[in-house]
């Protein structure tokens, strides 16, 4: 889509990668996910094959025991008695829930005897890569682009779940071939993001989204059908996941609760693109990551009733730091294209300051480095307090 950036565009994200990179690669306990399953799960499986340092040790011991105070209602005194065969046990038995992809960087970075904040630094590195290339490759506003790819949360939420943020970075750059008509390549992708999360395979559908011209007036009356059949619906659907993927039936025990905010921000979406649909159709991948949205909302219907379908949300709402600067360029006013750029900004900016500052979804604050402290003081000193979960 893009002809090649210029020297601005160059230098801006050059700088941009260096600095996510390092946000992302140096952090320590930044994202629930990494004490609670891969920092835990990496070391457990570094032990099969050689012997723990102390520090290793104690950093697998607290997090079981920040597991335990999270998943089990645990006070710290009994949380603290919980013993390191205890930690072994449990994380040993449950790393082979990731895909075959990250278990195999996983197999990788120990055999050369990799310390666990590889994994971050690799993983990170993977991730950003994708992600420069497909906005390198599909946006024409590239530097636009990558602010939303942080105002819109997509960077922060990397942070966390990580393994299938991987998956979700090749499905982006899987879109340039989808709208280019080359199957074997985006197949391809798709088949290598979901050796990193298997929820990768979802997105398929996509390949055909440019191809489709159905009318947004369709598009609502299909939303608005799964709001109303999902109220009916999901016990069936419960049971052909107990018969098709039993792997995720143990998540219904859970429990689910409709994501009224990320369905209001993707009707938002949807409204500000089916207004300027008639322009921007037939720009390159404007119908792939409109209709795209129409499949994010279409699994949030769901979410009330099964749990994680903003899991599947995700693939499908990643593409608005890509679409949102692709509807302002419909707009044919300079005025109206600079406050629609403003207003965006503000209102993405507004909610990534509740979502994260205040609500600290995903557990990515307070910030901290690994070379900060003593990563298992670090660790242990969270038993006593995390924002947002007690």
């Amino acid at each position: 889509m893009t002809e090649g950036l210029n020297r601005t565009q160059k230098i801006v994200m050059a700088v941009s990668f260096i600095a996510l990179f390092l946000f992302s690669a140096l952090r320590w306990n930044v994202g629930t996910d990494t004490w609670h399953t891969y920092t835990p799960e990496y070391l457990a499986m570094k032990a099969q094959s050689a012997e723990l340092t102390p520090e290793e040790t104690r950093i697998m011991d607290a997090c079981y025991r920040l597991l335990a105070r999270n998943d089990k209602g645990y006070s710290r005194e009994n949380a603290e008695t919980l013993l390191h065969d205890d930690a072994m046990n449990f994380f040993s038995g449950w790393s082979n829930h990731t895909a075959i992809g990250f278990r195999t960087l996983e197999k990788l970075l120990i055999s050369i005897g990799a310390d666990v904040q590889w994994l971050y630094a690799v993983t990170s590195a993977f991730i950003l890569f994708f992600v420069f290339a497909t906005i390198k490759r599909q946006s024409a506003a590239p530097v636009l682009a990558l602010a939303m790819f942080v105002l819109t949360g997509n960077f922060f939420l990397s942070l966390n779940i990580v393994s299938q943020f991987m998956a979700i970075s090749v499905c982006l750059y899987a879109c340039t071939f989808a709208q280019e008509k080359k199957i074997i390549p985006f197949f391809g992708l798709i088949a290598f993001g979901a050796c990193f999360h298997a929820s990768a395979l979802i997105f398929i559908p996509v390949y055909f989204l440019p191809r489709l011209r159905v009318k947004p007036v369709w598009c609502a009356a299909l939303v608005a059908a799964a709001l109303i059949v999902s109220r009916y619906c999901f016990q069936l659907i419960e049971k052909i996941v107990a018969s098709v993927i039993p792997a995720y039936a143990r998540y219904y025990g859970v429990g689910a609760e409709f994501e009224w905010i990320f369905f209001a921000i993707g009707l938002a979406v949807f409204a500000v693109g089916t207004y300027y649909y008639p322009k921007g159709k037939d720009k390159p991948y404007y119908r792939l990551w409109y209709y795209a949205n129409i499949l994010g909302l279409l699994a949030l219907c769901f979410s009330g009733h099964i749990p994680f379908m903003k899991r599947i949300n995700y693939y499908f709402a990643a593409p608005h730091f890509l679409f949102l600067p692709l509807v302002i360029q419909c707009e044919e006013k300079a005025l109206w294209r600079k406050i629609m750029t403003v207003t965006m900004i503000v209102l993405f900016v507004a909610e990534t300051v509740v979502a994260t500052g205040m609500l600290n979804k995903n557990g990515i604050l307070p910030y901290q480095t690994f070379f900060q402290y003593s990563r298992p003081v670090i660790t242990e000193s969270m038993l006593e307090h995390i924002p947002g979960l007690w």
